[in-house]
């Protein structure tokens, strides 16, 4: 049987086949549900439960105190849903997940940081191809789980999130980036190690974050830092970003620069836009993880923060994050629950779901068309109605590739 420190964490069924699943937080997990997908170490290569396991209480438990925060279940009444995930991506990011730490560590330490960047470059360039080849399906549905190393899980986080970005903004990127030709600008490999490395001036001297009034004279440094480290290392467009995705795109935040107006292609990388947009979202899920998705996309739209993002970047992160991502469990005005088949690019709350009804198939329905019924819970937790959150996330971007 998996173990974890030594002590037995369930039964496996290792089975293969495909499985009706759902995907539930972890407080949400109930003892005898059984796993449909993997739940992999952080740190160490390897199966920390096997697809099959079967859950008992001290599986939950130990689960928690490591930071896992979701997990897929079987369900009967849930087909569909694997039409929709983006499995082989969310596979290779975990792979990155488990072997990042060391490099990032040892790219930190150095003064010389040219041969563990090769290393990161080999195992980005594989992330980008699977993202590449699964693009119809490339959202982000789970989240890189927490445990030990928090810097290696928060750069990873945002590496695979910029990617997802960068695959719906190539337009976007390709027109900020003119002297390119369109091949060469819109090369998202650079954009994905742009977010693995945005973070190793902090990796290196660690600081505090203060994402609403962060203070200069402490986190400026960090900026300044990566610029250091990587400037004979990584192309051009990866030390921008990490030197600027502390600057907001009305030409406020930090380091300073030499101009204090309104960001232009000659102000800020496209790249660091894209970063700053995924690391702010990723450090906010992890500072009130008891948000919904919805939650913190709104915090991110939020009228106080106008002028902090790109706003193109900005109108896109509802799309790579679905609110309501497929697996998830809702629960719908008609008393009903139900399980999300696709997200709505044009309707955060406006999945096609299908209902769970025990013994049969349920009927699938178009919430974003359907007057008789809306979601009205994720995971147990009310969903704030639309009219109370930002009209921005319900405008698709306009420089989608």
């Amino acid at each position: 049987m998996p173990t974890v420190a030594g002590g037995d964490i369930g039964r496996c069924d290792e089975s293969g086949g495909r499985r009706q699943v759902l995907l539930k937080m972890i407080r949400d997990l109930t003892v005898g549900e059984t796993l449909a997908h993997p739940v992999r170490r952080r740190g160490r290569p390897g199966m920390l439960l096997a697809a099959g396991t079967v859950l008992d209480l001290g599986t939950l438990e130990r689960l928690a105190r490591m930071g896992v925060r979701q997990a897929w279940i079987e369900r009967a009444g849930t087909e569909g849903v694997e039409e929709f995930l983006p499995v082989a991506l969310e596979t290779t990011r975990d792979d990155l997940a488990e072997h990042a730490g060391a490099p990032i560590r040892d790219i930190a330490a150095t003064r010389n940081p040219a041969v563990a960047v090769d290393a990161m470059k080999a195992a980005v360039d594989d992330l980008v191809r699977t993202a590449q080849a699964s693009s119809r399906t490339a959202r982000l549905v789970t989240e890189v789980i927490g445990g030990d190393d928090e810097p290696t899980r928060h750069a990873v986080s945002v590496c695979h999130l910029s990617l997802l970005l960068g695959l719906l903004l190539r337009n976007h990127v390709a027109s900020e980036r003119p002297r390119l030709s369109r091949i060469r600008a819109t090369d998202l490999a650079p954009l994905a190690l742009s977010g693995l490395l945005h973070d190793i001036g902090r990796i290196r001297v660690p600081c505090e974050e203060n994402l609403e009034s962060p203070d200069p004279t402490t986190e400026a440094a960090h900026c300044l830092d990566a610029r250091r480290m990587l400037t004979r290392s990584v192309p051009p467009s990866v030390v921008a970003a990490a030197m600027q995705h502390h600057r907001r795109f009305d030409g406020t935040g930090f380091p300073v620069g030499s101009r204090r107006r309104p960001a232009s292609p000659t102000d800020l990388h496209v790249f660091s836009r894209i970063v700053a947009v995924a690391d702010h979202f990723d450090r906010r899920r992890t500072l009130h993880p008891e948000e919904t998705r919805i939650e913190s996309l709104a915090w991110m739209t939020a009228p106080v923060r106008r002028g902090w993002f790109d706003p193109t970047v900005l109108a896109a992160l509802p799309i790579a994050v679905p609110a309501l991502p497929p697996g998830a469990s809702i629960r719908l005005s008609n008393g009903r629950d139900a399980v999300v088949l696709r997200p709505n690019e044009d309707h955060p709350l406006g999945p096609l779901a299908r209902e769970i009804r025990a013994g049969r198939k349920g009927a699938v329905i178009d919430l974003a068309t359907d007057p008789r019924v809306h979601a009205t819970h994720q995971d147990g937790r009310p969903l704030p109605p639309a009219k109370a959150l930002p009209g921005s996330l319900f405008d698709p971007p306009r420089h989608a590739a």
